[in-house]
């Protein structure tokens, strides 16, 4: 590139400036706008690019000021921000960040654009490049996936609404028929159906009320479940006291489900069984996490615990039996223990936390 000895604000001003031919070439083979502006704003490169994206051909722009390419609304504070951009010691800065810039092409349509901006010191003048990106395709893409994303979520919410809705259906059915069955067996495993049909219903409801469709709170869901238990077998609180102490986690609804059930076998097996013939107690809920347990679920009461300790592998209590099951399905070891009451715990081998 030769030195210049005099710049004049002339279209040929350009071909002074940047009089190599293979450079040019270089510059013109660039998909973005290239443009260069002496200190007054004027322009003095204009490569092919630039064309394409503004519709002007270069020998009808150059030696015009920029202000040819923007927006009215635009081009006073573009003339602040080089003053600014020309005062500072960054060499290049990218502009459109934090705010939206727009071009205008010969027919007068707008466009968005991102635009990055720097200077060169040349023969005792600043000039001033910048790269020019037309975003209209980006940003219509972008709002398509928007779009697309956000009807999917309602199609999702719909769905877990519906799902809902339904097992509260089956699970007030149950309901009814337990209340109207004469067999008191039969009775009482109606009721249990009942309450893990509603386990699972409530968490489908919490997922439609949830902006997350892929995490539970497992500190709403485990609250919420607890009091619905207590409500349905007419506990007074006063008399059994609910105990949480529930670390901040969030599950996916693969994981949860199978969460949900062990706990409704668990609480529901201390209401039934932990405290006979009005004795007072506690049950209490953690939900744990640590460096030596990842995350634990457990469930204790201080009733009167089983006959005899029960061990992890048996089989000759239903709920146990169940909740052996689903703790299998979720990856996480089971622990029983009735010496002083009863107390259940899990702990997750696999405990990824769920993003939210």
């Amino acid at each position: 590139m030769k030195k210049i000895e005099n710049l004049r604000r002339t279209p040929s001003h350009a071909e002074t400036i940047f009089n190599s031919a293979d450079l040019r070439v270089i510059i013109d083979l660039a998909e973005d706008g290239i443009i260069s502006i002496a200190s007054d704003q004027s322009i003095v490169l204009f490569n092919a690019g630039a064309e394409k994206i503004f519709g002007f051909r270069a020998e009808e722009v150059l030696g015009k000021p920029l202000g040819l390419l923007l927006p009215d609304q635009f081009r006073q504070p573009h003339v602040d921000h080089v003053h600014f951009f020309a005062a500072g010691s960054q060499a290049t800065r990218w502009m459109g960040e934090r705010r939206e810039l727009a071009g205008r092409r010969r027919d007068g349509t707008e466009f968005p654009a991102q635009i990055s901006i720097s200077k060169a010191h040349i023969r005792g003048e600043w000039f001033y490049t910048a790269i020019v990106r037309d975003t209209s395709e980006r940003n219509l893409a972008e709002t398509q996936i928007i779009n697309s994303l956000r009807e999917k979520e309602a199609l999702l919410k719909e769905m877990h609404h519906r799902v809902k809705n339904n097992l509260q259906v089956v699970s007030s059915l149950l309901n009814l028929q337990a209340r109207a069955c004469p067999d008191g067996a039969a009775r009482k495993m109606l009721h249990d159906s009942h309450s893990r049909v509603h386990s699972m219903a409530l968490l489908h409801d919490r997922l439609y009320r949830s902006e997350n469709l892929s995490a539970i709170d497992c500190r709403a869901y485990v609250s919420d479940l607890a009091a619905h238990l207590f409500h349905s077998y007419g506990v007074d609180p006063d008399h059994i006291r609910l105990h949480l102490e529930l670390a901040h986690m969030h599950m996916n609804l693969e994981e949860a489900v199978p969460c949900g059930l062990i706990l409704n076998e668990l609480i529901s097996n201390s209401l039934k069984h932990a405290f006979p013939g009005g004795r007072e107690g506690e049950i209490r809920i953690q939900l744990l996490r640590g460096p030596d347990c990842p995350k634990c679920l457990r469930v204790s009461d201080n009733g009167v615990g089983f006959p005899e300790a029960i061990p992890s592998g048996s089989t000759n209590h239903v709920g146990l039996r169940l909740v052996k099951i689903l703790a299998d399905q979720v990856g996480a070891n089971l622990e029983v223990n009735s010496s002083n009451g009863t107390q259940v715990s899990l702990t997750f081998e696999r405990a990824e936390e769920v993003k939210t």
